[in-house]
């Protein structure tokens, strides 16, 4: 093709004397022209002391290569040696063409074969030169900082090589905001009509050479360039050019969603100093990457920037995780650096080191699904040995969640101490095959209590059967829905007494809701639930035993409970379960005037024979809404007088409850049940 090309420059250039259609040019026409199409400012030759002598074929062809290596970083050509570097006069239309077809662009997309049209977007300012690839070349000269998008449509569908070429001046800072583009983007323009681009099958050559870095040492960002476009490889030498400290959100995104199978060992290789904000956010995800370099990050090092390498490999095909990918972390965690980072891929263990530089207080998210839904089947003890201090808001939840693992080490947690914060350990171990958690996991903790603080900690952990001791040490307030769901659907056999530590103060809504709910593995349990004292507060209890085979409760199960009724504050408590009696004080601790619900199907359908004639001996006062709604519906082995307190029946205490209760609905074996009115019934 080269052969071909400058045969046609030289026949061409014969037939021009003859053809009066061009005219001879000096050496200034030819730097000009080039300075005009690629935007390089190629200084005269030092020895040349007049620019406007007239110019041959030699010159012209030793400035195409001198061109070539300018714009891709190594001498790529060598025309100016060749055959047609000749000492016959150079034109204009030989110098245009030659300059337009024979100068490269240090950067090259290849379409789809089906291409009509494609788009690119610049963010970034400077001189940029498109060769379209079908013969037409877009020069943009002098372009400013802002978001323009260049389009091109072709006479015919078709398989396209588009070069971008120029150099850029300046880039913008951006924060990743959904109205911001990075440096250059070739599908923005789609993505912005809520399309996905599907007509970039191949890229190649250096966009680092087009965008590098500054003599100021300024960076740019290629934020999603690639995302979502059907490429299958990566060039390694894609960012030559580029080096120095990362930029926020730098390769945010930049492959993710894209067909590669595998990253260039030296890829970042320019790459170094202290991370970024969300520099490598989502680079891969998305991926068919089965495998990750040993020294992909070598050169970063410095203390944890927030979302640095936050879902960086998410829902890829890798099995293992380089022993010193993040040798160069040390420091403070910051927000999310680590959120995701492997979720959802095939990895089977974890380097022993991974995170031994990351040490000081906890961070928002900081290990929130780090590793969930992957095959790992343990946990290094020392993993998180570097991290103390209080709690943060989510910071290990999912993290664990759905592995393998069969074991949690004894002090993973330890350095855990303070007030409980938001979601701090939400799913950690969600779905594993662990069969016990160790006495004092969570580390110590005190102060004020955080919402969802265990939400389903160990929820559907089937395997799990016992827990040696309280999860943690130390005294801390009620929050809502605190152990919500905490052992749900777990295989848990017994629970011991005291096992949610020391709680004292107000009670919260739906502290203990559905925490051993469907256990159906689950057998005893050892009062009481916790030490210190709390007030009910509404839906309490809600559900906390229900659905499974615990077959015997404890008297002291709420003996830290005191004060008056809460609406709804035992709900469903034991519904559904095996137990065949009932504690005599169970509710001791329950006084005051009722509460809408407040024992709403608290034994529905349960295996209980008789009811303690004080069970509710505390509740005195006028009746409320549903307060025994459905309390012992379908407890059919029920026998011996209804639910009495000092030898008056439930029904006479309050005889003006009007709402439809249906208290005793199908405990027909109650010797009084035909005098029980319809509305409990």
């Amino acid at each position: 093709m080269l052969r071909k090309i400058l045969s046609f420059f030289f026949a061409l250039f014969m037939f021009l004397p003859t053809a009066h259609s061009a005219e001879m040019v000096n050496v200034e026409y030819i730097h000009q022209y080039l300075n005009a199409r690629w935007g390089i400012d190629l200084p005269y030759n030092p020895e040349l002391e007049n620019p406007k002598v007239a110019a041959n074929m030699e010159y012209l062809l030793t400035v195409v290569d001198i061109a070539n290596e300018y714009l891709n970083g190594e001498k790529t050509t060598s025309y100016g040696t060749g055959e047609y570097a000749t000492k016959l006069a150079a034109d204009t239309i030989a110098t245009n063409t030659a300059i337009d077809t024979l100068v490269r662009g240090p950067f090259t997309m290849t379409t789809t074969p089906d291409t009509t049209s494609y788009s690119m977007t610049i963010g970034a300012a400077g001189t940029f030169v498109i060769n379209w690839g079908d013969g037409e070349i877009e020069t943009i000269r002098n372009k400013p900082l802002g978001n323009t998008v260049y389009s091109h449509t072709y006479d015919a569908p078709g398989e396209y090589d588009i070069t971008l070429g120029g150099r850029a001046t300046d880039y913008a800072i951006i924060d990743l905001d959904a109205s911001e583009i990075p440096t250059v983007s070739f599908l923005w323009a789609d993505l912005m009509g809520g399309e996905v681009p599907t007509n970039l099958a191949k890229i190649s050559g250096r966009l680092g050479r087009v965008f590098p870095t500054l003599e100021n040492g300024k960076n740019p960002n290629f934020s999603s360039a690639f995302a979502s476009a059907p490429i299958t490889e990566i060039p390694a030498e894609l960012f030559d050019g580029v080096h120095g400290a990362p930029v926020v959100g730098m390769f945010a995104g930049t492959f993710s969603g894209t067909q590669i199978t595998s990253i260039p060992e030296n890829l970042f290789a320019g790459i170094s100093g202290a991370p970024a904000e969300w520099m490598f956010y989502r680079t891969f995800m998305d991926t068919q990457i089965t495998s990750i370099p040993e020294n992909l990050f070598a050169g970063i090092s410095g203390a944890p920037a927030e979302y640095m390498f936050s879902n960086t490999f998410d829902s890829t095909q890798i099995t293992s995780i380089p022993e010193n990918l993040f040798a160069g972390i040390s420091g403070a965690p910051a927000a999310s650096m680590f959120d995701g980072t492997f979720y959802n891929t095939n990895i089977t263990s974890i380097p022993e080191n991974l995170f031994a530089g990351i040490s000081g207080a906890p961070a928002e998210r900081m290990f929130s699904s780090t590793f969930y839904n992957t095959p790992i089947t343990s946990i290094p003890a020392n993993l998180f040995a570097g991290i103390s201090g209080a709690p943060a808001e989510w910071m290990f939840s999912n993290t664990f969640a759905d592995t393998q693992i069969t074991s949690i080490p004894e002090n993973l947690f330890a350095g855990i101490s303070g007030a409980p914060a938001l979601r701090m350990f939400s799913s950690t171990f969600y779905k594993t095959p662990i069969t016990s958690i160790p006495a004092n996991l969570f580390g110590e903790l005190n102060g004020n209590g955080a919402p969802y603080m265990f939400e389903k900690t160990f929820s559907w952990c089937r395997q799990l059967q016992t827990v040696e001791g309280p999860l943690f040490s130390g005294t801390i307030t009620p929050a809502e829905y605190m152990f919500n769901e905490t052992f749900y659907w777990s295989g848990l056999t017994s629970i011991p007494a005291n096992l949610f530590g020391e709680l004292n103060g107000n009670g919260a809504p739906f502290m203990f809701s559905l925490t051993f709910s469907q256990c159906s593995q689950l057998q005893t349990a050892e009062g009481p639930l916790f030490s210190g004292t709390i007030t009910p507060a509404e839906y309490m209890f809600a559900g906390t035993f229900s659905n499974h085979g615990l077959t015997s409760i404890p008297a002291d199960l709420f003996a830290g409970v005191r004060g008056a009724p809460a609406e709804n504050m035992f709900n469903d408590t034991f519904q559904n379960t095996n137990i065949t009696s009932i504690p005599e004080n169970l509710f001791a601790g329950i006084s005051g005037a009722p509460a809408e619900g407040m024992f709403g199907m608290t034994f529905y359908n349960t295996n209980i024979t008789s009811i303690p004639e004080n069970l509710f001996a505390g509740i005195s006062g006028p009746a409320a809404s549903g307060m025994f709604s459905s309390t012992f519906a379908n407890c059919t082995s029920l026998t011996g007088p209804s639910a009495r307190i000092n030898g008056q029946y439930l029904y006479e205490i309050w005889p003006n409850s009007t709402r439809d209760m249906r208290t005793y609905e199908n405990a027909t074996g109650l010797s009084d049940y035909a005098q029980i009115p319809d509305n409990w019934k």
